[in-house]
This record gives C-alpha cells, structure tokens and sequence, in this order.
C-alpha cells in the first residue's frame, strides 16, 4: 500500500446513505487510488480548475470524489463524494 486514504466526515455521512452497491464501487475507487504509486495517473482523475485548483475528483459512476493529495505525507484527502450534478457548486 502506497497511500493511505482519510475521509472527511461530510464524505464519511455521504457514503453512508448510499446503496450497498454504489457504496462498494466507490471503496473499490479509493482502494485502487490507494495502491498506485502516483494516483494521478488513474484514468479517472483530474484535476479542478477555478476555485476548486489543488483538487482532484476521481469518477465512479454518477458520483465525483474530491480529493487532495497530501503528498510528503502519502495522504489522499477525500473531503467530498457526491453525485456528478451537485459536484462542482
């Protein structure tokens, strides 16, 4: 394990509210972040733009996870998960 992955408790809340489905693609998201030794290089990420530069949103499905990158630390930062329409406001 290259990373380790800490989940703000907004994103904590979200996740709980989802179907179990939809809640097990969106850890199987993190746990492949989780284990690449530059998680920018996953297909799905990119980085946001505007107010929201420094950020990442990685996709799964219909929903965007934020993230940042704590680099010296080997930390991934969720601080939200939500779904595409409601991502970026």
């Amino acid at each position: 394990m290259n990373w380790k992955i800490k989940v703000s408790s907004n994103a904590e809340k979200y996740i709980k509210k989802l179907g179990k489905k939809t809640r097990k693609r969106i850890i199987e998201k993190l746990k492949e972040l989780e284990n690449m030794e530059n998680p920018l290089f996953h297909s799905h990420v990119k980085p946001l733009v505007g107010e929201l530069k420094g950020f990442y949103r990685l996709k799964s499905g219909k929903y965007r996870i934020i993230f940042a990158l704590l680099k010296k630390e080997k930390i991934i930062a969720v601080v939200n998960i939500t779904s595409r329409g409601k991502s970026y406001k």
